[in-house]
């Protein structure tokens, strides 16, 4: 349930570093750095849930 759960969270946190750096997306602003770590994190959080056991 957890690497699911983690995995749902990696995607939706990458997808939000993607969109925030489409500049003719004008939802939101937030700096570059910012999206970078949220696409950093969320591609971590990916790794973690495939590579997982799962016991």
């Amino acid at each position: 349930m957890s690497r699911i759960v983690l995995g749902i969270v990696g995607v939706l946190v990458t997808l939000m570093g993607v969109a925030a750096l489409i500049p003719s997306w004008t939802l939101a602003t937030e700096p570059a750095w910012h999206s970078w770590a949220k696409i950093i994190v969320g591609v971590i959080a990916l790794i973690i849930a495939i590579s997982d056991s799962g016991e």
